[in-house]
């Protein structure tokens, strides 16, 4: 599968089936896009930064997640949006962990920090 498609239907899950596996694939497929398209330019560096941070918060036990998909070919404005769109909805996700009552008030502390984050790494790329 290509990377944009992946993404674009990591994209509607993490809209219509949010859960835990789907957030580490969107992780997955976000780190992919920064590891191949880093150094291309500096938008990518800040969009690493944050996204690496959120990474090593939130998805240390779902490292073992992938995608199988093609990496990213080029950085160009579809890769871009395709990439943002899917940390925008990584972002909505975290924050609706964020208002669930079910978790203990550092819990959802985390959580919302990670969406304010994941949304910086959006706009990086934007």
């Amino acid at each position: 599968m290509k990377y944009i498609e992946a993404a674009n239907q990591i994209n509607a899950l993490l809209r219509d089936e949010p859960d835990d596996l789907v957030a580490g694939g969107a992780m997955y497929l976000a780190c992919e896009a920064w590891k191949q398209l880093a150094g291309s330019d500096i938008a990518w560096d800040r969009f690493g930064l944050e996204l690496l941070d959120v990474r090593a918060r939130h998805y240390s036990d779902h490292q073992d997640v992938t995608v199988d998909a093609e990496g990213p070919v080029r950085d160009d404005a579809e890769t871009r949006l395709a990439v943002t769109d899917m940390v925008e909805q990584l972002a909505r996700y975290h924050q609706r962990c964020a208002v669930d009552g079910r978790l203990g008030l550092a819990g959802r502390l985390s959580h919302d920090a990670a969406a304010q984050q994941l949304r910086r790494a959006a706009a990086a790329l934007g």
